[in-house]
């Protein structure tokens, strides 16, 4: 009989790129990178892969946790220089192959505005250069290929596509939530907000104790619960 598989738990490592998150999960020859970040950075993945004694060849998988310009910055660089598969989730492979993806809706007044004004005069201005991705994910997609005991799973609101990655009890989560310094933490932007609520729901089910948000400093779930019901009354949501 064979034995099962073991796998480590992986070191997570929060990148700011620009204004927004990469994360890297430290895995040896099995390494994946979540979000690209804002573009023209590539010299800060290449020191960050040094820092924990990786070759560029070591990340075997990008993940996008959606398809905005500010997470997918430096993709077609990192996959010349790494060799890695890139993975979308199914609702926005063709945003990613066609370069464009819909600025998301405001949920404040000042988004509001923000997004009414960029799909009026700029509405390609959240689009990624357009890729090709290797990889769909059609709702879950387990990481075991990789040594890595998670999986990808879908997690809309954001935008229609938006995936995120569990690895135990972490969530690599991009910007399904955003962790702010002035204490922000449920998306500014977002395209479905109801569903968004209902996705932080599932989440926490899951029993996910701490996220690593697309914007800001990882934080507990414990402090989120604040937000959630604040918003719920807010949308009206039971």
């Amino acid at each position: 009989m064979d034995k099962p598989v073991t796998f480590l738990s992986p070191e997570i490592v929060l990148l700011r790129v620009g204004f927004s998150n990469s994360a890297l999960v430290v895995n040896g020859h099995n390494s994946i990178l979540i979000d690209t970040g804002v573009g023209e950075h590539l010299q800060q993945f290449i020191s960050l892969f040094t820092k924990h004694n990786l070759a560029p060849a070591d990340i075997r998988l990008i993940v996008l946790t959606h398809t905005h310009y500010d997470h997918t910055g430096n993709l077609h660089e990192l996959v010349k220089l790494t060799g890695a598969k890139v993975i979308v989730h199914k609702n926005e492979f063709k945003n990613l192959k066609n370069g464009f993806t819909p600025i998301p809706k405001g949920v404040v007044l000042k988004t509001r505005i923000v997004s009414r004004l960029g799909k009026w005069f700029t509405p390609k201005y959240a689009s990624p250069k357009p890729f090709t991705a290797d990889l769909v994910n059609k709702g879950e997609f387990n990481l075991k290929e990789f040594k890595i005991d998670g999986k990808i799973i879908s997690t809309p609101g954001h935008t229609n596509g938006s995936q995120s990655v569990l690895i135990g009890k972490k969530l690599i989560a991009g910007d399904t939530f955003l962790n702010l310094k002035d204490g922000t933490v449920f998306p500014i932007f977002a395209s479905q907000p109801k569903i968004l609520l209902k996705t932080w729901q599932t989440i926490f089910d899951l029993g996910v104790d701490e996220i690593y948000p697309g914007h800001g400093q990882k934080i507990k779930v414990k402090d989120v619960f604040p937000e959630f019901n604040r918003w719920k009354k807010k949308l009206k949501v039971l």
